[in-house]
């Protein structure tokens, strides 16, 4: 397995092996072929919801800043110390003016406290900072994720936000048990589909015993092979200059940007 996707769906066919997933209170079970779909949205669930906080807001935030309309915030921005919420294209052009107005103003307020024989032309020339914001997402993705959701009568805040019963899985002897968000029925998926499963994971190829070696990499009718690229060389050879060259702030802005999307770090 070569990623935390190939993983997760690992994880949910043996989690779905000898499970039964129902609306709570129904008396029918879905088909296989509807629990699966319905794995399969929820799971695309956590990708979006990743994707929102690796930007820096939290989902529970995200979903609370709905505006009165119900639309979903689709831009972060900060104009000056205020950070702030927008929904639409239209209202981040108005942002772009304000932004602009603010840094004019605040220019002018600053040229107005310095003594005028003490004024450069370099510090009367202004140069406009663009706007800085956050796309929290795409429209488009999150227009197909709703629809998915609707197909089970469920919305984006389910994954986390109770608001009643959702569904039941059902065990082996109709045991069953209900659950009130997506979060938790997934989880139970992916804990009874780790059930006498050993998981390990490789950071390289040494900590890999000979037989592990073999069928990872050595074999021919089992190995993977990636293909690398002249300009993935390229980037490559960028990206190690950068992280172990001289010069520091290039690796700052580096680090900075990409904090959030780390995972595994290994110290």
């Amino acid at each position: 397995i070569h990623s935390e996707r190939e993983m997760d769906e690992y994880l949910m066919k043996l989690g779905l092996s000898d499970l039964l997933i129902r609306p709570s209170g129904a008396q029918e079970s879905f088909d296989r072929e509807m629990t699966e779909k319905l794995m399969e949205t929820i799971l695309e669930v956590e990708t979006f919801i990743s994707s929102i906080e690796r930007k820096g807001v939290p989902f529970r935030e995200f979903v609370a800043a709905r505006n009165v309309d119900g639309q979903l915030p689709m831009y972060q921005v900060a104009i000056g110390d205020k950070q702030s919420f927008l929904y639409s294209e239209e209202e981040l052009g108005n942002a772009k003016k304000e932004n602009e107005e603010f840094q004019k103003l605040t220019h002018e307020e600053t040229l107005a406290s310095i003594p005028p024989e003490e004024l450069t032309e370099e510090m009367k020339a202004l140069v406009i900072k663009p706007l800085g914001f956050v796309e929290l997402y795409d429209p488009i993705r999150l227009q197909i994720l709703k629809a998915k959701l609707g197909a089970y009568h469920l919305e984006l805040d389910q994954y986390l936000i109770a608001s009643g019963d959702l569904f039941d899985l059902v065990e082996e002897g109709n045991k069953a048990t209900t659950y009130q968000t997506l979060r938790e029925i997934i989880d139970a998926v992916r804990m009874n589909g780790r059930k006498g499963v050993e998981v390990q994971r490789y950071k390289g190829l040494g900590e890999m015993n000979a037989d592990q070696l073999w069928d990872t990499t050595m074999d021919p009718a089992t190995r993977t092979l990636v293909r690398v690229t002249l300009p993935d060389a390229i980037a490559a050879d960028h990206m190690f200059s950068m992280l172990m060259g001289e010069e520091v702030e290039p690796r700052r802005r580096f680090i900075e940007h990409h904090a959030l999307s780390v995972k595994n770090l290994d110290i």
